[in-house]
């Protein structure tokens, strides 16, 4: 079951830093936007501040007590054996993290939210104690037990996790030695000494068909089963749109409307059209299925809906967001079938800007549902086999490929950052198992889709935004300065020049995008070039996207798989529903007083003051949501990498050097995607000396250097598959 949260560090700063505004449990509750439902937990965080004196409180009314010694924060393992606590508060963020000694960890574990002390410094910088543990992320740890005479223990897959779980003979249930199993830790740990636990459940050996699978599933407490209170609110919708439905909707099912999806995907959330209007400008409509019709504010679907946030895809099994009836039933734009949708209708000049749109819910029938591979063969050989089977919408998809290329230079030179990241992609032979690795293509087909999603989500944030309702933004902030400096020294070392300096502060990223495609260097570059930035998060307050380089953006073409793009249909249906007239007016921003004066109609205050305290809270819940389920998917990618290499022992690849340590350096082979260590020990010619600045090692006497972006061969050597690592040597 997955838990909510509440952001203690929101909760902090929701408490005045003076006595004499001192406010109760109810006004804290208030301002910090808390669910009466969590309002047990709100009462734990109080009580751990007043104990370590973050806040003082007289006759149930609190006040913050002013204290630079004290963080809040996120606590996490590393490989190496210790850990750090990286502050909610952004200010004290960019004091850097809080080194934390083994010894000083307490009961925390890896991915507590956690109050520590700041006690001095070390080489690392800041160095901590954590002082309380607010809430605990995993109640259990997923790891394979051994048994060691009368003694059992459990050692984490998780390597983060700094502590193995002792576990009595008593507690192991039906576990034997060397199963996967699920421990619930029972005794947490203390000042350094192990915390004890009991088999809850026993997922089987490192053979067991598809135990990756169930292991990240667990790891990340991801859901698998919906409620059958859920199953049985989604089993009542009808699964056919029906006229009473249609009352009040725009009816494009005479459009010619296509979904482009990949050949793997089940729930088909967006649809595309465009034709050209008697004053030779092009309609663009693109139109995104209507799951806020069918999951309303409130009920059981939508709780699941936002307890899950987002859909998660591995590469044979997804985790929808939504029961299977609506996500690929009533809600999925499947072809030939009448489905309803909120549609972006924008009408656009040769140049490719917005002139007028409209903002309407309607009704589609879908001509065809078409694949990446199948669009890019038409736009490549218009005269094709596959032109030919698709005949009825050729003309329309090569009309759109030609309006792609000119939004894409119209984002070009407003700065926008293009990641061409090559990503892996698994094949799977006759038994299931996996035959290689290679590089996924992103042909035309993926850009084309991307630009018409950007053009949709930002008119419909802007349209929001300046009405100056709540709304949930998609925001990406721009990069802390110091990374942006460590990573032009690396750029500079490869010859490449990069500043941040100027109007446009996206053009040094642009531009080095450019001149590292295609090389060696270039996935590993453009991973540093991401590492120097923020990460891209929701909240109701409009930063701006730095990688879009729009100042207002939002998500809302992926309802039926993202819960934050389900709620900003929501709120432009209330928008819509209060005044059609709005729907007529374009994003001019001459227009802008106007459109603040009928906001002033649309919504009560009332529902303003909800919506404004519920998505900030959504906004943290979703992008915490987001995280997890990337890194779940991250992680069994990096099983299935070691999965394929064990059968790769001995062989020689060629690699690129993608990070350089005191005790090695790692290597990305080129064609298949895989990570490895090449551990010093394993270099026998020569004495290697590390230089941090330089990202390389050096052979004391021969000068032989192992650098940051070189090309190298390697020689698989070891595979552990427990711990999904790799080990290499240099050819």
């Amino acid at each position: 079951m997955l838990r909510l949260t509440i952001s203690p560090q929101r909760v902090l700063e929701a408490i005045p830093d003076s006595a004499d505004h001192a406010v109760d449990l109810a006004e804290i509750a208030r301002s910090a936007g808390v669910n009466p439902s969590l309002e047990p937990t709100l009462k734990e965080y109080l009580s751990e501040f007043a104990r370590v004196r973050l806040i003082q409180s007289r006759g149930n009314r609190y006040w913050r007590v002013k204290t630079t010694n004290l963080v809040i924060g996120t606590l996490s393992g590393t490989k190496s054996g210790h850990a750090f606590v990286v502050p909610d508060d952004p200010v004290k963020r960019e004091q850097g993290d809080l080194h934390i000694n083994r010894r000083r960890m307490g009961a925390a574990l890896h991915g507590d939210r956690v109050i520590a002390r700041v006690v001095g410094r070390t080489r690392r910088g800041l160095a901590g104690k954590i002082e309380a543990v607010l809430w605990s992320t995993h109640r259990t740890v997923v790891g394979r037990l051994f048994r060691a005479g009368p003694q059992c223990f459990v050692s984490p897959m998780d390597e983060r996790f700094l502590h193995e779980i002792n576990v009595t003979p008593a507690n192991r249930g039906y576990a034997e030695d060397g199963d996967i199993v699920v421990v619930e830790i029972t005794v947490p740990a203390d000042a350094g000494r192990s915390p004890w636990g009991r088999v809850v459940e026993v997922l089987g050996t490192y053979d067991t068909p598809g135990i990756d699978l169930q292991v990240i599933i667990r790891q990340h407490n991801l859901p698998l089963e919906f409620p059958d209170d859920v199953l049985q609110e989604g089993n009542a919708i009808e699964d056919h749109v029906d006229a009473v439905q249609l009352e009040g909707r725009i009816d494009l099912r005479n459009e010619i409307t296509v979904t482009i999806d990949g050949e793997t995907a089940r729930d088909f959330d967006d649809a595309v059209s465009l034709k050209t209007l008697p004053n030779g400008r092009l309609q663009l409509g693109v139109h995104i299925a209507d799951v806020g019709y069918y999951v309303s504010e409130g009920s059981r679907l939508d709780e699941e809906a936002f307890r899950r946030g987002t859909s998660v895809y591995f590469p044979e099994h997804a985790i929808p967001m939504l029961p299977e009836r609506l996500s690929n039933g009533i809600c999925s734009l499947n072809p030939r079938v009448d489905r309803l949708t909120m549609s972006v209708l924008a009408e656009l000049d040769l140049t490719g800007r917005i002139v007028d749109y409209r903002l309407a819910p309607t009704v589609i029938r879908s001509n065809e549902r078409m694949t990446y591979t199948a669009v890019n063969e038409i736009l490549q050989n218009p005269q094709g086999p596959e032109s030919e089977q698709y005949s009825q919408v050729k003309d329309m998809l090569v009309e759109m490929h030609k309006l792609a290329l000119v939004l894409i230079e119209r984002r070009e030179k407003r700065g926008a950052i293009d990641f061409n990241l090559p990503e892996a992609e698994l094949l799977f032979n006759d038994e299931g198992q996996i035959g290689g690795i290679v590089r996924s293509e992103r042909n035309i087909a993926h850009r084309l889709i991307e630009e018409f999603m950007l053009l949709a989500n930002e008119t419909v944030a802007t349209h929001l935004d300046s009405l100056g309702v709540p709304l949930l933004y998609r925001i990406h902030e721009e990069p802390n300065i110091l990374k942006v400096e460590e990573f032009a020294e690396i750029a500079a070392s490869f010859g490449h020049k990069f500043s941040m300096h100027g109007p446009v502060p996206q053009r040094g990223f642009q531009h080095l995008a450019k001149q590292i495609a295609g090389t060696p260097q270039e996935r590993m570059l453009s991973y540093l070039m991401l590492r120097s930035m923020q990460r891209a998060r929701y909240t109701p307050r409009n930063e701006g996207h730095f990688g879009l380089a729009m100042t207002t953006y939002t998500h809302f073409t992926s309802p039926i798989r993202r819960y934050p793009d389900l709620v900003v249909h929501r709120i432009l249906r209330e928008v819509l529903e209060q005044s059609d007239s709005v729907t007529e007016l374009g994003i001019d921003p001459g227009k802008k007083q106007a459109l603040n004066r009928i906001s002033a109609a649309l919504l009560s205050e009332e529902r303003e003051t909800q919506l404004r305290r519920t998505l900030e809270f959504i906004g943290e819940h979703s992008s915490e949501r987001e995280r997890d389920a990337d890194e779940a998917e991250r992680e069994l990618m990096d099983w299935r990498r070691a999965e394929f290499m064990a059968g790769q022992v001995g062989q020689r690849f060629g690699g690129v050097i993608s990070s350089v340590h005191e005790y090695g350096f790692f290597v990305e082979l080129i064609d298949v995607f895989v990570e490895g260590l090449v551990h010093v020990a394993t270099l026998t010619d020569d004495l290697y000396l590390y230089e941090e600045r330089k990202h390389r090692l050096v052979g004391q006497r021969s000068g032989k250097v192992f650098r940051l972006g070189d090309v190298v061969e390697v020689l698989v050597d070891r595979v552990d598959r427990a711990r999904h690592k790799v080990d290499f040597s240099v050819a």
